[in-house]
This record gives C-alpha cells, structure tokens and sequence, in this order.
C-alpha cells in the first residue's frame, strides 16, 4: 500500500538514500529502491528532490550540514588550542562512524553526481565555518595575524593534514602510534606550535 504521500518530505528521501548507502554501498542506491523503501511512487521521489544525482548531492550537502552542527556543539572555548584540537578529532570520528557518507562528501563513489561549483561552495562554507572560524579565533587570542589570508592558509594546513591521517586511517593503514586521534593531535599540536614560521603568513 502506498504510504501518504504528503508525509514523504524531502528529508525522508535522503535518509532513505543515506542507508541504502550505508546498507550495501553505491550500487544499492537506485531510484527504484528509493521508491520501495518509501512506499511511494518514482515521480514522488523525483519530485521531493530529483533524479539520482539530485539525491547524491542532497546527501553531500547534509553530510557537510552534519559537520557544522558537530563544530557548532563542540564544548570547547572559543579561541583555544583545545577548540582546534577538538575540531579535528571530531573530523576523525565522523569519518570513523559515517564512512560511506565521508566518501560522498570528497570521493566519487556515486558516478551520477559531479562535484561542481555548487558542491564546491558548500564544502567551502563548511571549510570555512568550521575550521577558519576555530583557526582565526585561536590567532586572536595568541596575538597573532588573523586576516584572512593567514586564517585561511592555517586552517587549510590543518585540515589537510587531519584528512589525510582521517583518509589513511580509513584505507586500514596503521598509524606509528597504533591510534589515528594520538595523531591528529600530534600533527595539530606541531602546526600550532609554528603556525606563522612555516609559511603561513
């Protein structure tokens, strides 16, 4: 039976799509799945928020929404070191629990969708909001420059090297330590503790 139609939001579409996702990777998300799962028709999908690439995107975009509202709860106090490190091992453990969803957010697991610039915007408002904003409030209270310029290249340093530990962890590759968040807080804390010297300015 078909379930009422008004009910199905476009919210429930990507939940939907998230754990097909999640349940058998890629190639179980399908139009026709996500119209099963729902118990509506394909136009009913298609209409909440379009065709399988219009689905992939909404999960990639509520991927990086996720992450923000992760930062925003994060207890830490603006401007400390402890918020930038805090910042970090969050990275890693939503990564650590929502691998699938991480892939869709910087991989191309799912052919129909393109990164462009529309999902490129959303990552960098995330990049931003997230990691800029920690990085700048931490050089204000060191005393140091917080312009653009040195706030962003700071907080690209950081999360590059946070990303590529959080990826190298996932592929299944042992850290020196034996445990990736010894690691991002290693690598936080050696950036920080030059954060001017190496370049950044």
């Amino acid at each position: 039976m078909e379930r009422d139609v008004e009910r199905v939001t476009r919210d429930d579409v990507v939940a939907s799509a998230l754990q097909a996702l999640r349940g058998g990777g890629p190639d179980a998300l399908s139009m026709r799945r996500l119209a099963e799962d729902l118990g509506v028709s394909y136009q009913v999908v298609y209409s909440r928020v379009g065709g399988k690439a219009d689905v992939v995107r909404a999960v990639h975009d509520d991927g990086f929404d996720v992450v923000r509202r992760r930062v925003a709860a994060l207890p830490e106090r603006a401007g400390s070191a402890e918020l930038v490190h805090a910042v970090a091992r969050d990275y890693l453990a939503f990564a650590v629990a929502e691998p699938i969803l991480f892939s869709v957010m910087f991989g191309n697991p799912v052919p129909e969708f393109v990164r462009d610039d529309a999902a490129r915007a959303v990552e960098l408002d995330a990049f931003r909001s997230c990691w800029v904003v920690a990085v700048r409030a931490w050089l204000v209270e060191q005393d140091l420059p917080s312009g653009d310029r040195v706030a962003v290249r700071l907080a690209w340093r950081l999360w590059t090297a946070v990303h590529g530990i959080t990826v190298v962890h996932l592929a299944g590759h042992q850290s020196p330590s034996g445990d990736p968040d010894v690691e991002v807080d290693l690598v936080v804390g050696d950036i920080l503790a030059n954060p001017i010297g190496s370049g950044v300015a």
